[in-house]
This record gives C-alpha cells, structure tokens and sequence, in this order.
C-alpha cells in the first residue's frame, strides 16, 4: 500500500512510475554531463524525501485509525467518557469474604434468571472505607414470588454499611406478596433497622441510615403483576419491549444531594404496579449506577436494552456494571432480574 501511495504522489508531480525500466532506444544516445547548479530545473531530493515521509506518516494515522474503530466495532461498547486518573487503593482495615469489596453472584429462583453484582467505589477505595452498598434477593416460602431488595448506605451517617445491610435481609424475610402492604412492611423494616443499629447511635450525631428500595415478582416467569416500593433515591427501571422506564423518577421535592431514608422518613415511600410478561428486565440499582443509566436515556442505557436482553454471563455483567468514568465514583450495586428460565447449564 505504501510503494502504491509513493508511486501515485510521484506520478502527479512528473516524476514518473517508480521502478519503471525505460524501453530502448533505436537511436544512438549521448552522454551528457551536468554540474548541479542553484537553476537546475526539477525537484531537490530533500522535497522528494519530505512529501514521501509526510505520505508515510498520513498513511499510518489512517491505518491505525481504521484498526481502533475495528477494535471498538469488534468489542460493541461505546466510550462514557474520559478513564478516571489511577488512584491508590486502601482497604476498609483488612478484608474477608463477608464484607468484600466486590460481590458477584448469579443464577435462577424458581423460573427467574438472577444477576447481582455490588462494587466499591473509588472514592471508598481511596478513602479506605468500606463499601456501603447491599442487596439481597430471596425466594418467599411459598415458592411463588421472588423478592429482591437492594439498599444504599447514606455515606453522611457513619457505619452506614450496616444499615444497608440490615435493611435488605429483613426485607427479603418477610411474607410480601404483589400486594404486601408496603407502609407496614417499611415500618418492621425500619424498626429491624434501628434495634441493629442502636450501638453506633451514641457514637455520631446522625445514627445510621439507608435508602431502600424493594422488588416482589412472579417467581414462575410467566405474566402477573410486579410490585414496587422504595424510599430514597435507588432507582428501579424496567425494560420492556426494548425500553427502559424509570419506576421512581426524581420529584425534586428535595435537593440532589439529599435524600429520604429509612429509619426515620417512612413518610416518603412510594410505591408501583407493573405488568409483568417473559422478556421483561426488572433492575434494582443503587443511585452509583442509576445515575449513568439517565432514567434509560443514556448511551450506556441503549446499549444494555441489546446487552442484556437475555441474561449477560457473569463476567460481562460485571464489566457491564464496572465500567470506568471519572465523574462517577460512588458504590454501584446492581440487581437484575429476568422473567423466564435461562440459566440451563453450568458452563
């Protein structure tokens, strides 16, 4: 490619076909012999070399262009935005298996598809704090719902962590149902809360506290209704027909960086129906991530309607959930549900 773009450059300013042997003359020739002078007509070597390099130099810009849009073709993502700067990474005091920095996990209730995965962000990692966020995801006893909850610890309210942690296990404990009675189910949770909670009140002047938002579905992956509620600002957002709906938009009754949570703001719950069908996505988020899904109008919320819409392998749904931008730095706590058998086989 390259010795074809010099012989076409060549070509244009006179010089002729590189390589081309002359055919021979009938006629007899003469040598003549020219001494180089500032008025010999042509164009000087050092030109000839330039024009070659700035050639080759273009060249290889397009060649390289044309191969990172083939590697970006080939790996389907689409950049957020600019790589965050390497920071250090301190751990929360040591680590052990339950409190990780990264929880991943994966599989089938009943006939629903599970996907779960909680990260700690930079500014925890930086900090050495531990990760704030929690979900937990169960089977009612009846075998007939699958109740999913997931909680973001208020990073204002010291051992936030154990809020959130409490919040999730005695939601997905109790009896709920499509029509559970949300305000009395808040209310045990809240109380579950408090009492798990009261040996850190006396330490700071804001006792723990968690937002929470919580799932009951049909445990069979046929059609019924779904139910929501939550208090706070966790979102939850439902793909259905190639379309993500955010259940619990923003009511700017509050500023952006304050939000409702429980114990204390049972007040505040709102709740939702959805009609439930095979093929329906059903995810709880803490705001880490719900803030880079837009209410499913960002560029990554259109690529996860194609991604996911059938259950990611665990990798891709942590890659997918990991994804690395400068501007967010909070803990991202993703729990996924899909309406349906899917996971067949252990591979």
């Amino acid at each position: 490619m390259i010795k074809a773009a010099l012989a076409g450059l060549l070509l244009v300013i006179g010089i002729g076909p590189v390589g081309a042997r002359p055919a021979p003359s009938p006629e007899p020739t003469v040598t003549v012999t020219v001494t180089p002078g500032p008025a010999q007509e042509g164009w000087p070597l050092w030109i000839l070399s330039g024009v070659a390099g700035a050639g080759a130099v273009l060249l290889g810009w397009f060649v390289l262009a044309r191969r990172n849009r083939t590697a970006a073709a080939v790996d389907g993502r689409t950049p957020l935005g600019p790589p965050p700067q390497p920071l250090p990474v301190l751990l929360a005091g040591g680590a052990d298996s339950r409190a990780p920095g990264v929880a991943l996990d994966g599989g089938m209730l009943a006939q629903t598809t599970i996907r779960a995965v909680s990260i700690r962000g930079r500014r925890h990692r930086y900090r050495g704090e531990p990760l704030q966020d929690a979900y937990a995801v169960r089977l009612s006893a009846d075998g007939r719902w699958v109740i999913a909850a997931v909680a973001d610890g208020l990073g204002s309210t010291l051992h936030a962590e154990h809020a959130a942690a409490v919040a999730v296990r005695a939601a997905t404990n109790l009896a709920l149902t499509s029509d559970p009675g949300w305000h009395a189910a808040f209310a045990t949770i809240a109380g579950e809360v408090m009492r798990a909670t009261s040996r850190f009140a006396g330490r700071a002047s804001d006792p723990p506290a968690t937002t929470l938002t919580i799932a009951v579905v049909p445990a069979d992956g046929g059609r019924g209704i779904a139910a929501c509620a939550a208090i706070g600002d966790s979102p939850a957002l439902w793909l259905h027909d190639g379309t993500w709906t955010e259940l619990f938009p923003p009511d700017g009754r509050r500023p952006d960086n304050v939000t409702s949570a429980l114990p204390d703001d049972l007040g505040e719950l709102r709740e939702r129906q959805i009609d439930w069908q095979p093929g329906d996505v059903l995810v709880l988020c803490s705001d880490g991530f719900g803030t880079a899904m837009g209410g499913g109008g960002s560029v990554l919320a259109r690529q996860l309607v194609t991604s996911w819409s059938s259950p990611p392998a665990l990798r891709s749904f942590y890659r997918d959930v990991g994804f690395h931008l400068s501007t967010y730095d909070d803990d991202r706590t993703v729990l996924a549900l899909w309406a349906g058998r899917h996971d067949t086989a252990v591979l």
